[in-house]
């Protein structure tokens, strides 16, 4: 079963602006930067810098500290580019420094300025955005808007800290969370933009729910009503985390009769953001007081998800990563990229997959014995299906890594410091 997949901020299309250097050159990285190809767009800016006005580089850089995870790096670069450099820049471009203005500010817990951006974006250059981006948009400035009153989410750590993992008979991994004297098994997933929580947990563990609500996409395509709770303070283990934020759902929402299932909450991208270095074993995570360094650079952020970097029966793909995720699967667009030798060598099957609100039904093909290099080790699964329908989440990626790929090590790191994933056997 696929979990809970959200959409907040970063759908947009970009087109090149006139350079007085190398307009050739300043379409070709923004295109490599529309498509997400941001490890050859690195390489590229630091050969190429020269044949770029200085407004663009500062563009690329923002972009790129933004994925990164330089988050304030980024807001200087972007300070810079609004404050003297981006009347050279067309408004498709400006609305889209505006968006990564505010994710920065979000990952910082600075939600009104966070919420400010977006505005500007919507009210300023929302006519550059197509409806279904400008939707997503206001859906975002709805959610993030009633934030603003509150302090920053915390979370304080002086040692490794140790935490138990369970599994259920889907898949999935939980871990106990604690507020006051009541404690519940939330599903650990690096899939989930927020962390989540139905109305009926939330009621129980009394976090505080505010009245707006807002639509937010989940993994099926569709749309799902949703209030934002805080919790003023949260135990998940030793650790103590204050002001933590959840998107608060129905319990129908997160219910799945067919299989007799409720999602109680979810545990998602701004803890574990906050975590900085988690690695997870089969009975346990941990979370690192000190974060180590390696050489691999394997890994970015788009919006609030991971996406990891690794090579598939040879290919160099980019996956999100998600740990909500019963099996992996490619993307429609790997499909499209592929198609001959997917039709050619693959089986068609109907599969099922589930979200928040719901269950839908996918027609499939499955690739056999697929071999990964990836996060440092060698592996072959014995097969991983492949999308022929686009979903929202994933059409700028390769596919979805899921527990199918996860559960082949003992160990899973994710570094959000250095900005690596590495598995161990």
């Amino acid at each position: 079963m696929k979990n809970l997949v959200l959409f907040l901020l970063f759908a947009v299309s970009f087109t090149a602006c006139t350079s007085k250097h190398n307009p050739s050159t300043e379409r070709q990285l923004i295109q490599m930067l529309d498509k997400k190809d941001l490890f050859r767009l690195q390489t590229q800016l630091e050969e190429k810098k020269s044949e770029l006005s200085k407004s663009i580089v500062l563009y690329l850089e923002a972009n790129l500290q933004n994925a990164f995870n330089q988050t304030e790096q980024s807001l200087q670069t972007i300070n810079a580019l609004i404050g003297n450099d981006s009347k050279s820049l067309n408004d498709t471009l400006i609305c889209k420094i505006y968006e990564v203005k505010s994710d920065n500010l979000f990952k910082q817990s600075r939600y009104s300025e966070a919420a400010e951006a977006l505005k500007i974006a919507i009210d300023k250059y929302g006519y550059t955005m197509d409806s279904v981006d400008l939707a997503d948009n206001r859906d975002s400035y709805n959610l993030i808007e009633p934030l603003k009153e509150f302090p920053s989410q915390k979370m304080h750590i002086t040692t490794d800290v140790t935490i138990p993992l369970l599994h259920n008979e889907f898949g999935h991994t939980l871990i106990r969370v604690t507020k006051s004297s009541q404690s519940e098994d939330f599903i650990f997933d690096t899939g989930a933009n927020l962390s989540t929580i139905s109305e009926s947990c939330a009621q129980r563990m009394g976090i505080r729910v505010l009245e707006s609500s807002s639509d937010i996409g989940n993994s099926t395509g569709s749309k799902v009503k949703t209030k934002v709770g805080i919790a003023d303070s949260l135990q998940i283990g030793t650790l103590l985390l204050e002001n933590v934020v959840f998107l608060v759902m129905s319990d129908e929402s997160l219910s799945f009769p067919e299989i007799n299932y409720a999602i109680r909450g979810v545990i998602g991208f701004p803890v574990m953001y906050q975590m900085k270095e988690i690695t997870i074993g089969k009975e346990s995570i941990t979370v690192s007081a000190c974060p180590t360094k390696r050489s691999l650079h394997n890994l970015f952020f788009n919006g609030l998800l991971p996406i990891v970097r690794f090579e598939a029966n040879g290919d160099t793909v980019r996956f999100q990563m998600d740990t909500g995720a019963n099996t992996s699967e490619f993307s429609k667009q790997y499909f499209d990229a592929n198609k001959d030798k997917i039709i050619a060598n693959a089986n068609k099957k109907t599969v099922k997959r589930g979200g928040a609100g719901g269950i839908i039904e996918s027609e499939v093909y499955e690739l056999k014995n697929v071999h990964m290099k990836i996060g440092g080790q060698e592996l072959t699964i014995p097969d991983i299906v492949v999308l022929t329908k686009e979903l929202a989440f994933d059409k700028e990626f390769d596919g979805n890594l899921g527990q199918d790929v996860l559960s082949h090590f003992n160990k899973l790191i994710l570094n959000f410091e250095d900005m690596y994933f590495a598995f161990e056997y």
